[in-house]
């Protein structure tokens, strides 16, 4: 088949040459058209095609079109011939169309194109017009589109968590104020009013007022327990002094069910330590409660750049984060500073937690 013009190949396969201005459309048209013959060997590129797939018409025409253009898949494995749509049409006379395929460039690289391949018939048999089109732009629009919707809806999750986590504070803030109301206001009430009896008492009873302040000193001492216990609920000193391997130490010490723990002695960023030690805190309290477990595991590790804090028990798993729920609030403390928590069944019984942390916290 002669490499030159398109008339010299229509002349040659016995098909009738198109029009001068049939030839001027294909040459001007946008879309890319090429023309195989019976063989499969192509007649006709015009410009839009040979830009495509980067070729010249003297490295395109002639040459069979499948092993040229279409011999091998995105993944590397080639692409039999008698399996090829393109050419379909030389051999059943139907016109195919193809949204999503990949042909090949003349530098080995793939382009994404849609196309549509119509029989075409020719004095030696029956051949086939293709039309197609780039579709990388498309493509890539696209995924933008995927990207901006994932970010939008990972910022909704966010606004979300957000809210639910100022909710939870200002439902902690009336918490704390009604524990001091009842509890050690109360008592530091007790204390004033015990002290100012002993006072009352020194001259005309010197050991009542001695067991009214002795009590007073009691009292005191109590609140501050109180006030001790209030304030590690909120956030435990020995975390901020000595780090997360201490404080997790020093929680399941007090727990009621064995706690097997891995916590490396390395520190981490304040807001993720603290993070780390209250979804350990809540997965435990919540394995303590609902579980019916024998036995949990705490590790905590780094893992390709990142915090994982894991927390296993051998209950009876079925573990979901709710709304409103425990996990669903230690849901959003971590991904108020990038993470991701995952709640599942282990395997053969119990529930897995796994926080994914950000060593660096925003």
């Amino acid at each position: 088949m002669p490499a030159g013009p398109p008339g010299a190949w229509f002349a040659e396969s016995g098909a009738a040459p198109p029009p001068m201005a049939l030839t001027a459309l294909l040459q001007s048209v946008g879309e890319a058209v090429y023309v195989v013959d019976h063989e499969g060997r192509v007649g006709f590129a015009n410009p839009a095609a040979l830009a495509i797939l980067g070729f010249d018409e003297a490295g395109l025409l002639g040459r069979p079109s499948h092993a040229t253009i279409h011999h091998h898949r995105p993944d590397g494995t080639p692409f039999p011939e008698d399996e090829c749509p393109l050419l379909r049409p030389r051999t059943t006379g139907e016109t195919v169309r193809v949204e999503e395929d990949w042909f090949v460039r003349r530098d080995g690289s793939l382009v994404p194109v849609s196309y549509s391949s119509a029989p075409f018939p020719t004095g030696a048999g029956r051949g086939a017009v293709v039309v197609f089109r780039d579709e990388t732009e498309r493509r890539e629009a696209e995924a933008v589109r995927r990207r901006e919707a994932v970010e939008r809806a990972r910022a909704d999750a966010v606004d979300a968590s957000r809210a639910r986590i100022v909710a939870a504070a200002d439902d902690e803030r009336r918490r704390l104020g009604r524990d001091l109301h009842d509890g050690a206001q109360q008592r530091l009430m007790n204390v004033a009013l015990g002290v100012q009896q002993g006072i009352g008492d020194l001259e005309r009873d010197p050991a009542a007022a001695r067991r009214t302040l002795q009590d007073a000193v009691g009292e005191a001492r109590a609140t501050i327990a109180e006030l001790r216990d209030l304030v590690a609920g909120i956030h435990p000193s020995i975390l901020t002094n000595r780090g997360l391997a201490a404080a997790v130490q020093s929680l399941t010490a007090r727990s009621p069910l064995p706690v097997t723990v891995d916590v490396p002695d390395a520190r981490w960023s304040p807001r993720v330590e603290a993070t780390a030690y209250f979804v350990i805190a809540e997965a435990l309290a919540n394995v303590a409660k609902h579980a019916g477990a024998a036995r949990a595991e705490v590790e905590v590790r780094e893992e390709d750049g990142a915090l994982l804090v894991v927390v296993r028990d051998d209950g009876r798993g079925g573990a979901v984060a709710r709304p409103g729920g425990g996990l669903q609030g230690l849901a959003d403390r971590v991904e108020a500073i990038g993470g991701v928590l995952v709640v599942a069944d282990d395997d053969p019984a119990g529930t897995r937690l796994t926080a994914r942390l950000p060593r660096a916290s925003r």
